[in-house]
């Protein structure tokens, strides 16, 4: 029996219409990832392991200089931990000058920062610098420099997203004498490091926004989920301090990242669940996850009772940076 194969041209022809097709069977090319750079000091490395060396492998470093870097995972680890889990594509970059300030970053790493790949941006200042000049800040500084980076940020990408880092009240600055809120409640701090990191954000008008992480803090204490006093513990509840009790612990380190997730994403990390990975790679018990969880959600929303909504979340997606003709036009309307 004879048997007649069919022709090239309709071989072809049935090769080109299956891979046509493919979008169809949900095998469409994934969107390109929001490319996001971490911006600040072991306020975000966090210092202490497990945290320090989280999810190392998975994040990108953006070396400065001659600088020793160590497997920093830190904070942004544990954020790109987060949006895995969470089914959103973000490249993760951090670029850290341990105990320094924004100014530094600028003198240091403008290279790095004005760069137009960067979707989105996090600027964190030194632990002091955003409060009262009589509680040891300069916050003339902290402004002018977080202004001058906004700005080289825009101006390489007028579409990129800034958002501070707001920190948190330092316990070696409050119990111990002579420092400078001695005599003070841990709130006082708290309340001031707010103040510095929105006026500076009102004060410029093009940041997205603040991650209130310094807020969170707040209210972990307030709700009893979390120490007050780090000199004094108590018992059932987390330790937000490290050993230090200035940077963050592995339970402060989450919950920070809980805070950046849910304002820079949109993403409830509520929706995490006790049973997220993250937390349990760290040593973080279910319940625990949940309340960390629950304190950052609240926060965010305390301050931005929109931001879990569908509406807010569309920004979200990467838009590519504009010619260098509409970059100098956008920078001339200024």
């Amino acid at each position: 029996m004879r048997i007649s194969w069919p022709s090239t041209s309709i071989v072809k022809t049935g090769v080109l219409s299956l891979l046509l097709s493919l979008p169809a069977l949900g095998l469409a090319q994934q969107p390109a990832p929001n490319t996001i750079l971490f911006v600040g000091n072991s306020f975000f490395h966090a210092r202490y392991d497990p945290a320090f060396s989280y999810n190392a492998a998975n994040i990108t470093i953006e070396k400065v200089g001659k600088q020793k870097i160590g497997p920093w995972g830190g904070i942004p680890g544990i954020f790109k931990q987060f949006t895995e889990q969470a089914g959103l594509r973000y490249d993760v970059h951090f670029e850290c000058i341990n105990g320094e300030s924004l100014k530094m970053h600028y003198d240091s790493a403008l290279y790095i920062i004005g760069q137009p790949r960067w979707h989105t941006v996090v600027l964190q200042e030194h632990s002091m610098w955003p409060l009262p000049t009589a509680r040891k800040g300069k916050p003339a500084v902290f402004r002018d420099y977080a202004t001058r980076l906004e700005q080289a940020v825009h101006q390489a990408n007028p579409a990129a997203r800034l958002y501070f880092y707001q920190t948190w009240a330092r316990a070696d600055q409050t119990y111990p004498p002579n420092q400078a809120y001695s005599g003070l409640p841990i709130d006082s701090m708290a309340q001031d490091l707010h103040r510095g990191y929105y006026q500076a954000a009102r004060q410029n008008g093009r940041f997205a926004g603040v991650a209130p992480a310094g807020d969170a803090w707040l209210r972990a204490i307030e709700a009893g989920v979390a120490l007050r006093n780090p000199y004094a513990p108590e018992a059932d509840k987390v330790d937000l301090w490290g050993p230090d009790h200035y940077h963050p612990s592995t339970w402060g380190a989450y919950l920070n990242a809980c805070v950046l997730l849910g304002e820079i994403t949109g993403y409830d990390p509520r929706r995490l669940g006790p049973a997220e990975q993250a937390a349990a790679a760290l040593g973080i018990a279910p319940a625990e996850a949940s309340s960390l969880q629950r304190i950052a959600a609240e926060q965010v929303l305390a301050a931005r009772p929109t931001a879990f909504t569908p509406a807010a979340t569309k920004h979200k997606t990467p838009r590519p940076a504009r010619s260098k003709r509409r970059q100098k036009q956008a920078t001339s309307s200024r």
